[in-house]
């Protein structure tokens, strides 16, 4: 089947208009807290963007965001330090699993490392907390991975019936040059020509369009007939100019598009940006008013007795004027406006209570304390106890983030590590299990940990009654107690033994003990045998009387019932 790609491009126009009420506000939005990363159609096309904003007058937007970008990446995906394991949906106690597991998560994170995946995962977190959501995108070849993160603006999304991103259109802006080079013959006649002419640097929109197949035939494995399609077309949109530039696809859905918070089946997020632009609003305006007040406080308007205008009166530091008595009798030069220092004190504390708002509303407190902690003593059980009611508030995001980013992320990861057979071979002790994405990062640890306090608190109820009733230690499982301890800290699986492995210890310790005892009871009738020989041996050795007689003498005798 044909592909209409005026459809495609009508489709485009549509999401568009889905789209068309955010754009101010992400606009606003990127100017407060996330410069330079929202574009729309006119920036996409100039090649000279502002780079400053004149109108800002108070960048704690700007510098908060910037702190929790740092503190997201470093409290959920932190590159030095593990934050993920594999593990299975269908529990087994096979020791080759949990070494074939732990093999591949390595495996995986090296290859993350290699990639551009935590720069732009950073870009990613300051995305999803201005604007709500993010759109990132994951390739593989035979060199590795590549993630590229769309700007705010450039891209639309749409939605399943299960409010799952599963479609976008992305706009890419390309020389003509990059054009041919990227798509070769599919490139059309006059972008080929203004490529070789003097126009190479002649830029054109490319839009990528990722969307469900609906039309493919099951069981032909071509790329066009890929559960997700994949269309590049060139989109001139005032010549009406449309061409394909490549048709493939992609077996699972390339893209993750995580949203902070999302209202019943809006396509597009809400951010906590939002919830503080009317503080960043009034910061502008108290900080211009403010610095207004200051300049006057400083150099105040001046009045000056008008017999004086022919004179040119100099006011700045140091200078000297020669000047009339008269002219100074009639009231010399003083200020004509006084601004009193307290009100600007009065001013000063209202911005800093609207920043303090600023820094609660973008979580800087706590990401301050992920990030200043010493992470080789910090533990996420000190975490918990001093921020237990900030990482509760994050519950939500972070459990929006596991099931929209995170756990997407590594399960098409390691479905492209088998496309390129970087996986090594899997036990049969696993065959038809499906994977498990835990993850063990500091935020992830700290919320976990809360479930572990009921099993701290038991263990010390346990410790004290045991002291009076021994016998209620009978009532602890121990071995479950431990592997869900583990679990809950994310314990490497490979650290536990399996159940026989643990059983047939026990049993091998159990027989040690037996043959033990059996070897001491042997050697204690040895010794009592000894013992009865060596008193034998002394009783025919004792004299007992006068007659010469000895002990043993005596007692055979005395048996004989003298």
């Amino acid at each position: 089947m044909s592909l209409d790609v005026r459809k495609l491009a009508e489709r485009h126009a549509a999401l568009k208009t889905v789209r068309n009420p955010y754009e101010a506000t992400w606009e606003e939005l990127a100017r407060l807290f996330l410069p330079l990363r929202y574009k729309d159609e006119g920036d996409l096309r100039s090649e000279r963007p502002e780079i400053a904003d004149p109108r800002q007058t108070d960048s704690v937007g700007v510098r908060d965001m910037t702190v929790l970008a740092a503190g997201m990446q470093g409290g959920m995906t932190s590159p030095v330090r593990p934050w993920f394991k594999l593990t299975l949906e269908d529990s087994t106690d096979a020791p080759e699993a949990g070494t074939w597991l732990d093999d591949v998560t390595e495996r995986m994170r090296t290859l993350l490392h290699r990639s551009n995946f935590y720069n732009v995962a950073h870009a990613l977190y300051g995305d999803l907390g201005t604007f709500g959501q993010a759109l990132l995108l994951e390739t593989a070849d035979w060199t590795g991975l590549r993630f590229t993160l769309a700007p705010c603006g450039t891209y639309v999304l749409d939605v399943n019936e299960y409010n799952e991103v599963d479609t976008f259109f992305r706009t890419v802006i390309m020389t003509a040059r990059q054009i041919v080079a990227a798509f070769g013959d599919s490139a059309p006649d006059y972008v080929r020509r203004t490529a070789e002419a003097a126009g190479e640097r002649t830029r054109f929109p490319v839009v990528q369009a990722v969307f469900p197949r609906t039309d493919r035939v099951f069981g032909k494995l071509d790329s066009r007939n890929m559960p997700y399609a994949s269309v590049w077309y060139l989109d001139v949109g005032q010549s009406g100019k449309l061409a394909v530039l490549r048709e493939s696809g992609y077996q699972t859905f390339p893209a993750f598009a995580p949203r902070w918070d999302v209202t019943g089946t809006d396509v597009y997020g809400r951010s906590p940006a939002m919830n503080i632009l009317p503080d960043c609003r009034m910061l502008q305006a108290m900080g211009a008013t403010t610095l207004k007040g200051t300049h006057k406080a400083v150099d105040p308007p001046w009045a000056v007795p008008a017999n004086l205008k022919s004179v040119g009166v100099n006011i700045i530091p140091g200078a000297v004027n020669y000047l009339s008595v008269e002219s100074m009798q009639a009231g010399g030069i003083q200020p004509l406006q006084q601004v009193n220092p307290q009100t600007l004190a009065v001013a000063e504390n209202k911005i800093q209570a609207v920043q303090q708002a600023v820094h609660d509303g973008l979580y800087t407190d706590l990401f301050k304390q992920l990030m200043l902690d010493d992470r080789r003593q910090i533990t996420a059980t000190e975490i918990e106890a001093r921020e237990r009611e900030k990482l509760t508030l994050l519950g939500p995001v972070v459990e929006r983030l596991d099931r929209e980013f995170l756990s997407p992320l590594i399960l098409r990861t390691y479905q492209l590590m088998a496309d390129y057979d970087f996986l090594p071979e899997p036990p049969e002790a696993i065959a038809g299990s499906g994977l498990r994405v835990e993850f063990v990062s500091v935020i992830a640890q700290a919320q976990k940990l809360v479930s572990t306090s009921p099993i701290d608190q038991t263990l010390a109820f346990a410790a004290q009654l045991a002291q009076a009733a021994p016998e209620a230690l009978d009532n602890l499982d121990t071995d479950a107690v431990l592997r869900l301890y583990a679990d809950n800290l994310g314990a490497p699986a490979s650290i536990l033994r399996s159940a026989e492995d643990v059983a047939a210890l026990r049993q091998q310790r159990a027989q040690a003990q037996a043959q033990a005892a059996q070897q001491t009871q042997a050697q204690a009738g040895v010794q009592q045998a000894v013992d009865m020989t060596e008193a034998a041996k002394n009783l025919g050795q004792t004299p007992v009387g006068a007659d010469g007689l000895n002990a043993m003498d005596a007692l055979i005798g005395g048996l004989g019932g003298m």
